[in-house]
C-alpha cells in the first residue's frame, strides 16, 4: 500500500470514528510511525486535516468542500500579502528613482570620455592638456623612441608647464632612453625641474594631470592614424594615477649612466641574434650548440656574455630586452 492509498484509508477511518486513535493503526493494522506520519502529512497538505486538542487522536477531519474553501482562503490571503509586498518595492523602487537616481546621475556626469583621432587632434589635445595643468603632469611612455622633432615640441610644452610651478614626474623606457636625442632630451627635461625615471617595462602609454584628466592611447586597426581617449572625473581618472603610481616606485632614478645604452659600446653579433632567436623558441643549450655548431660550453659562454651586456638576471629577461633593442627586427 502506497502513501496516498494510506491516506485515504486514514481518512475513512477518521469519518467513520473520530475517536480514532494511532494505536489503531500502528497496533492494530501494522503500520509502522513513518507510514502513519507520511499519511497525517499528506491529508494535513490536502485541508483535509486540522489539528485539534479535543480529539483523542489530535486531529479532526474536514469534509473535501470545506478544506478546500480552507485551502482557497490561505492562497487568498498568501497572494493578498505578496501584492502587498509588490506594492511596498514598487513604492520603494519610486522613491530610489524619485530621490536617489539624480544624485547618482550627477555623479556620472563628472566622468567624461573624448576619442581624439588624427596626429594634429591629439596634439592640440595635449597642448590643452598642458595649459589647464596647476598641480601635476605625471606621464608614461613605452613603446620606440619618438622622432626628434615631436621631441623638441615636446619639451618646450614641458619647459613652459614647469615655469608655472607645476610638478612633473615622467617615466621612459630605459632602452629608448639610450637613444642619442632622448638622452638629450631627458637630460634637459631633468635640468629644468622634472623628476625622471626609467623602467625595463611599462604597461601603456599616460598623460594624467592633477587629478582631473587622462589621456591613454585609443585602439585603432594598424592603418588609421594615431588616436587617442581624453578622460575627465576624478573617480576614472584616479584609477589611471594609481597604474603611474604603481610603476614609479619600481622605476629607476634618471642618472647619467641610466642613459647610457645598456650594452655600452658592445655591438650584438649575427651569432648573438640567433641564439636570442632559439633562446625565445625554448630551445636547450644541447639544441643550440647543435644548430650553432659550437660546444654547449661555448653556447653557457655566450648566454653569459648576453645577460651581462644587456645588464639582466636570466635568459628570458635577456630575450626580452633584446627584442627590445631591435636586434631582431632586421
Amino acid at each position: 500500500m502506497d502513501a496516498r492509498a494510506r491516506a485515504q484509508e486514514l481518512y475513512r477511518l477518521a469519518l467513520d470514528n473520530a475517536a480514532w486513535s494511532p494505536e489503531n493503526l500502528t497496533g492494530i493494522r501494522g503500520w509502522s510511525g513513518t507510514e502513519l506520519a507520511d499519511a497525517l502529512r499528506l491529508l494535513g497538505e490536502l485541508g483535509l486535516f486540522v489539528p485539534s486538542s479535543d480529539n483523542q487522536s489530535g486531529w479532526t477531519a474536514l469534509a473535501p468542500d470545506t478544506a478546500l474553501r480552507k485551502l482557497l482562503l490561505d492562497e487568498v490571503q498568501h497572494t493578498d500579502a505578496l501584492l502587498t509586498a509588490v506594492r511596498q518595492t514598487r513604492s520603494a523602487l519610486a522613491q530610489v528613482l524619485t530621490d536617489f537616481q539624480p544624485v547618482h546621475a550627477s555623479e556620472l556626469t563628472t566622468v567624461q570620455m573624448e576619442v581624439v583621432n588624427g596626429t594634429a587632434n591629439v596634439t592640440a589635445a595635449l597642448e590643452d592638456a598642458s595649459r589647464r595643468a596647476e598641480e601635476e603632469v605625471l606621464s608614461l611612455h613605452p613603446g620606440r623612441a619618438l622622432p626628434a622633432g615631436m621631441v623638441e615640441a615636446g619639451l618646450e610644452r614641458d619647459r613652459l608647464v614647469l615655469g608655472r610651478g607645476v610638478r612633473m614626474r615622467t617615466i621612459h623606457l630605459r632602452s629608448t632612453a639610450s637613444v642619442p636625442h632622448m638622452t638629450a632630451y631627458l637630460r634637459r627635461l631633468n635640468g629644468a625641474g622634472a623628476q625622471v625615471r626609467t623602467a625595463h617595462t611599462l604597461p601603456l602609454r599616460l598623460i594624467v594631470v592633477d587629478r582631473s584628466m587622462a589621456i591613454v592611447p585609443a585602439s585603432r586597426a594598424a592603418d588609421e592614424e594615431i588616436a587617442a581617449i581624453v578622460l575627465r572625473g576624478e573617480p576614472l581618472v584616479g584609477v589611471f594615477r594609481g597604474i603611474f603610481e604603481h610603476s614609479w616606485q619600481s622605476a629607476a632614478v634618471l642618472t647619467e649612466s641610466a642613459t647610457d645604452s645598456p650594452e655600452g659600446d658592445w655591438h650584438p653579433t649575427g651569432r648573438h641574434r640567433e641564439l636570442v632567436r632559439m633562446l625565445g623558441g625554448g630551445l636547450t643549450d644541447e639544441a643550440m650548440a647543435r644548430k650553432l655548431g659550437v660546444s654547449e660550453r661555448t653556447v653557457r659562454r655566450l648566454v653569459s656574455e648576453l645577460t651581462e651586456r644587456l645588464g639582466t638576471a636570466s635568459r628570458f629577461q635577456a630575450g626580452v630586452c633584446a627584442v627590445r633593442l631591435g636586434w631582431l627586427d632586421d
